[in-house]
């Protein structure tokens, strides 16, 4: 398949052909079962847009409808990885989407590496939380940040370790 590069940045970074995996299946499952939607969580923003993607190139009928990211109510991204949690991670996990919000604000002001120097900072005073990457994105193209267009909508992409377990989690910028 060809993403137009979709598939180079963030997790593309991290697992190498898991996009085309993705895809395959995809769409195969849209073939045979030719729905005329198709819903997609924002959780894997990035699978969302790849998707899309695969849609348009190979001509495929089936409208992708966006879902927001479904939330616990102390914010955490609903996933099941969650269950694989220990008390401590779970407790600590939260901080992600807490420091995705704070960094929202910052982006207000207009200088990313302040953004991205918040987000690491934040992270690492958390003994059961582990950085592996954050990233602010054309949300279209998901090519990383390097200033600001006022016409391009930009997202914050986060991925962490709560021990052997990777969570991710986004969140729309303006």
């Amino acid at each position: 398949f060809d993403f137009e590069g979709l598939d180079k940045e963030m997790e593309g970074k991290f697992r190498t052909g898991h996009f085309n995996g993705v895809a395959t299946i995809v769409k195969k499952l849209l073939m045979i079962t030719s729905p005329k939607k198709a819903y997609f969580g924002e959780k894997d923003f990035q699978q969302l847009q790849i998707i899309k993607q695969m849609v348009k190139t190979e001509g495929l009928t089936v409208e992708i409808i966006p879902v927001e990211i479904f939330r616990e109510i102390d914010g955490l991204a609903m996933s099941s990885r969650n269950t694989r949690l220990n008390e401590a991670q779970r407790k600590a996990a939260p901080e992600i989407y807490q420091t995705l919000l704070k960094g929202k604000k910052l982006f207000q002001q207009g200088d990313l590496e302040k953004v991205k120097s918040f987000v690491k900072n934040e992270l690492i005073q958390n003994k059961e939380l582990s950085l592996e990457y954050f990233e602010i994105a054309d949300n279209e193209s998901l090519k990383p940040a390097t200033d600001l267009d006022p016409t391009v909508s930009y997202r914050a992409f986060i991925a962490v370790f709560a021990g052997d377990v990777r969570l991710i989690d986004n969140i729309a910028l303006n």
